[in-house]
């Protein structure tokens, strides 16, 4: 597996269609990890109702 090097909008446009904004969590934390690990965060990052 290579480090992933490219366009990180491809995995935070994936976060917008769960409503999860950049400000949110910006996937530009994550340069360096390979695609398949950028992948399976997108694919398990959820919103969590904030509890008071």
């Amino acid at each position: 597996m290579y480090d992933f090097d490219g366009d990180m909008s491809y995995y935070q446009e994936q976060l917008a269609e769960k409503g999860i904004t950049k400000e949110m969590f910006d996937m530009d934390n994550f340069i360096g990890l390979t695609a398949r690990e950028l992948q399976n965060i997108v694919d398990n990052v959820n919103l969590k109702e904030k509890t008071a």
